[in-house]
Parts: C-alpha cells; sequence; structure tokens
C-alpha cells in the first residue's frame, strides 16, 4: 500500500509544525486532515477546475463491478454462441457468402462489413449441406464460393459450427485480461481508500479530543479552512487560490 503510505506521510509531515505552536492550531490541523481523508476516501476530493482528481471508495465498488462484468464476456458471448463448445476440427466447403452488413446497416467507412457464410462438410459420416454459421464475421468476407477452410463443430451437435472460432476467443480474452486488470486495481484502490478514512477518522477523533480541552468559545472554524486549503493545495496539487469542495463534517 505504498501510494497510502505516501499520503499518510504526507499528513504526517504537514501535522508535525503545528505540534510545536499552540494547542488550538494542532487541534486544528488535526480535525482538517481528518476531514479531508475521510472525504476524499469516500467520495474523492473534487477538482476545483471541473475534473475529478481521485475517486473515492464508491468509485472503486463501481470498478469492481465493471472489472467482473468485462470478466464474464467471453463466457457469455460464448454460451449465447455456443463457440465455448465447438472443440472439434474438420474441413468445410464454401456453399455461399452472404452480402456485407454494416453496423447500424450503413456502409460507413469507419465500419467493418460482416458476412454470413454457408458451408458443407461431414462429421462421421453425416453429411451437412449448406449449413448457415452460428453468427456473422469480417472473416467470412473474404472468402468465395467452393474454398475449402477449417471449421470448428461441436461434436455434441456437429450441426453448430463456425468459422475463426479461435481467432474469436481470442479476441474475448482480451475483454477477460482487460476486466480481471481493473478489478484487481479496483481492489487495491479501495483498500488505500478504506486506509485513508480510517487514518483519517483517527485524526479527526483526537482533534476533537484536543478542541474539547481548549478554553470555553475558542473558534477553531477559521483555522480549520485556511489548513484544508494548504493542505489539498501542497497534497493534491489544486490551486491554493480556489475553496475545494470538501463537505464540513466536523460539526457532525
Amino acid at each position: 500500500m505504498n501510494i497510502f503510505s505516501t499520503l499518510k506521510q504526507d499528513a504526517i509531515n504537514f501535522l508535525e509544525p503545528y505540534k510545536t505552536k499552540e494547542p488550538a492550531s494542532y487541534a486544528a490541523a488535526e480535525q482538517a486532515l481528518g476531514a479531508i481523508l475521510i472525504t476524499d476516501g469516500f467520495i474523492g476530493i473534487s477538482n476545483p477546475f471541473g475534473r475529478k482528481k481521485r475517486s473515492g471508495i464508491f468509485g472503486t465498488l463501481g470498478g469492481m463491478v465493471l472489472g467482473v462484468i468485462f470478466m464474464l464476456i467471453p463466457t457469455f458471448f460464448g454460451n449465447i454462441t455456443g463457440i465455448n463448445n465447438m472443440t472439434a476440427t474438420t474441413s468445410a466447403t464454401v456453399a455461399s457468402v452472404g452480402a456485407p452488413s454494416y453496423t447500424g446497416g450503413t456502409n460507413s467507412q469507419h465500419s467493418s462489413p460482416a458476412c454470413s457464410l454457408a458451408v458443407n462438410y461431414s462429421v462421421n459420416g453425416q453429411q451437412y449441406t449448406n449449413q448457415q454459421s452460428s453468427f456473422s464475421s469480417s472473416d467470412n468476407c473474404s472468402l468465395v464460393s467452393g474454398q475449402t477452410i477449417t471449421i470448428n463443430y461441436n461434436p455434441a451437435n456437429p450441426g453448430s459450427w463456425a468459422y475463426g472460432a479461435k481467432t474469436v476467443s481470442m479476441f474475448l480474452q482480451i475483454f477477460f485480461w482487460a476486466g480481471l486488470l481493473v478489478l484487481i486495481s479496483s481492489i487495491i484502490t479501495f483498500f488505500i481508500r478504506l486506509f485513508s478514512i480510517i487514518f483519517g477518522w483517527k485524526l479527526l477523533r483526537d482533534g476533537r479530543k484536543n478542541a474539547a480541552n481548549l478554553p470555553p468559545g475558542t473558534n477553531l472554524q477559521t483555522m480549520i479552512d485556511e489548513i484544508k486549503q494548504n493542505f489539498i493545495s501542497s497534497t493534491f496539487g489544486f490551486g491554493a487560490g480556489v475553496n475545494p469542495s470538501v463537505p464540513n463534517i466536523l460539526n457532525q
């Protein structure tokens, strides 16, 4: 958790000079940094220039869901088309190639055409004539009638077949590995944000405890707001002249 350690160390270093100042300043600094770390951990600190600098813990949950969805795409598509069960191969003769079709039905230079395909082949002496493929593909468009190709078919249902099944499976694996990368990254970030929340709560709690020992009538809010802005400016790189969006949770 090197990223969290860096943020934690930044907070500790930022607090260090306040230890030698008056108790009110140190109590205000603890509360300010605690509030910032909790806010950043939950929802992320909002960039005042209109961009989200960091995602909070809730954003990481969305990333986990997205990662799982991507990982399941190969299985879902494979089950829908039956390509996962097409483990056997045989030679086939192209009977016909369908007319190219484009995404959205438009002949666009930015989209690749897909063609249906019908072939003739035999499995265990059984002839399969003019068998339509399970799905259309751009690879089919380059074929011509009478051409011999190698196809994959389902041994339990030889009438179910596909051309270029290996290529399709390799393409689908990209979704799996991309999803796995997103999932792992989101899990790591989740724990970073969780530790940030825990450490922030400890600072906030200690700051409130120290503030309770101050003379009655001591107003820390002005110092807290200034310290918040200084820490965010130095740690997250936001401009010091802009008032960042940090919810006031100190009085809750």
